[in-house]
């Protein structure tokens, strides 16, 4: 019976983030980046990400960015083409 509720939930907050979704995975996985950056800067913070590399922190930033381009992309075409979920 809770399964019912918390799909019910899931469905209702991904409807209303239609859209929005890829959007919010970018900015995530910039943040993460960003996290990653100031976990090597400061060690002693014991809440950020010790064991990411530099690398790995601006892969993290760079693949955000391109998240987020590509989402806008397909955005824009599924506007222009007129095949947005009506649901």
């Amino acid at each position: 019976m809770g399964n019912f509720f918390i799909t019910k939930l899931i469905r209702f907050v991904g409807m209303k983030l239609d859209g929005y979704k890829t959007t919010v995975g970018g900015i995530g996985m910039i943040l993460t980046g960003l996290m990653g950056i100031i976990g090597i800067m400061f060690p002693d913070v014991e809440v950020l990400p010790k064991n990411m590399s530099l690398d790995e922190s601006l892969v993290l930033i760079s693949g955000g960015f391109g998240v987020i381009g590509i989402g806008g992309k397909m955005e824009k075409t599924k506007r222009a083409l007129g095949t947005e979920n009506k649901a």
